[in-house]
């Protein structure tokens, strides 16, 4: 255990010396007060848009409500997720060109304890960012709107927040399977695409691949969202690849 809390030190170390951390940080906290500050500025736009004569019939007398400025959360954190896994994507990969895992692994620090502290850095990571992200999102929604209008809106963020764990997971998992970044970034966006592609040609199975969880902030609608079967399907596939990535480590050549 001791090893193994020395081992996250080191990672977020590494992190706070490359300002991954300071990076990720501003980026998240500027898609929080991007999400509300575009569903407050929209409206305006649109009525400059049509005080001139474009051609275009646009409705100006909707009002914004907090729902738009979540819509809008859940629109951004899909970039703000692909960002995490592009700047997180070198986590291995920098130690396998460095050759620094080496010395971790010959000064007796076993190859799944190395798997579980990377995870840990991920995860507490993805988890801090997010909330930074969401918390700065809620405290102007709620500033400029009421709420209440707004349903389950910490459920769908937990269920958001779970499917980008996913990403991490396969990031772990293609991690131990190629040795460059720019390879494990390719497998996650093979991933997502055959998905994608399954989801509009298939449209039957879409309530069953993890995919489907990129929608959750439509349970802000009120709508009648069926996530259990996707979110369980997610949760063993992201333990699956964790797991997994133990055994296939052990025999990776460093």
């Amino acid at each position: 255990m001791r090893q193994l809390k020395a081992f996250v030190k080191k990672e977020f170390l590494d992190q706070y010396r490359s300002g991954k951390l300071f990076i990720l940080g501003a980026i998240f906290l500027f898609f929080g007060i991007l999400s509300p500050a575009t569903a407050k500025l929209i409206p305006k736009m649109l009525e400059m848009v049509a005080d001139h004569d474009t051609g275009f019939t646009i409705d100006t007398t909707r009002e914004v409500t907090a729902i738009d400025s979540f819509d809008q959360f859940f629109k951004n954190m899909s970039m703000a997720l692909i960002v995490f896994v592009i700047m997180q994507a070198g986590i291995f990969s920098k130690e396998y060109s460095s050759g620094t895992l080496m010395l971790s692994l010959t000064k007796g620090m076993s190859r799944g304890r190395v798997i579980a502290a990377k995870t840990i850095t991920l995860f507490l990571t993805w988890t801090a960012c997010y909330a930074l992200c969401f918390g700065v999102c809620y405290g102007y929604t709620a500033y400029f709107w009421d709420v209440s209008a707004a349903k389950d809106v910490f459920l769908a963020a937990l269920i958001y927040w779970l499917y980008g764990m996913s990403y991490l997971a396969m990031l772990v998992f293609f991690s131990t399977l190629v040795k460059s970044n720019t390879g494990v970034i390719g497998c996650i966006a093979a991933v997502y695409l055959v998905q994608t592609i399954i989801l509009s040609l298939i449209p039957k199975v879409k309530e069953v691949i993890p995919t489907y969880l990129s929608g959750i902030g439509n349970l802000t609608h009120g709508k009648d969202v069926a996530f259990a079967v996707p979110l369980t399907v997610t949760l063993i596939l992201s333990a699956a690849m964790i797991v997994s990535s133990v055994p296939i480590f052990n025999k990776k050549q460093i």
